[in-house]
């Protein structure tokens, strides 16, 4: 099989791409943020004041990574780390004002609309492609993790 035939080639090349349109989009806003911090941003601007192992699962990133990103989010004062009240070991991330506040800004530069950009589907092959993708991603991290999809273990 050719490499350009396969699945994962294509799918990682399509992430690869659109991470660096996301990049020229968030830096065309003025925007000092990299893509993956502003997947962070977006997680906490759900849900703030999170740990960090939480966030790590969700952006399916190693604990490293993740502290790392953290960390340049620190640095330009849009997250600070908490530790935990009931656990001192647990380290949480939580939203400065700046971090709320560079919000309106990234929503304006329409980042969360960079689907309008792909091939023009209807909504029933957009769903179907979005539960696919989905699908080989949940796979992939029970693969990651040790979990067969056969014995569930």
């Amino acid at each position: 099989m050719q490499l350009e035939a396969s699945l994962s080639f294509q799918i990682t090349a399509c992430g690869n791409l659109l991470r660096q349109l996301t990049a020229q989009q968030i830096k065309s806003a003025g925007i000092d943020l990299t893509p993956e911090e502003s997947v962070l941003l977006n997680q906490l601007w759900k849900n703030d004041d999170q740990p960090l192992s939480e966030l790590a699962r969700w952006a399916v990133k190693g604990p490293s990574t993740v502290t790392r990103q953290i960390d340049g989010l620190v640095k330009k004062g849009y997250v600070e780390r908490v530790q935990g009240s009931e656990d001192r070991r647990q380290i949480f991330a939580k939203l400065t004002p700046a971090g709320k506040k560079i919000r309106a800004k990234f929503l304006k530069a329409d980042v969360p609309n960079l689907d309008k950009c792909l091939p023009v589907m209807d909504d029933k092959d957009y769903a179907k492609t979005l539960q696919t993708i989905a699908t080989i991603r949940q796979h992939l991290i029970g693969l990651l993790h040790g979990v067969s999809e056969k014995n569930g273990s």
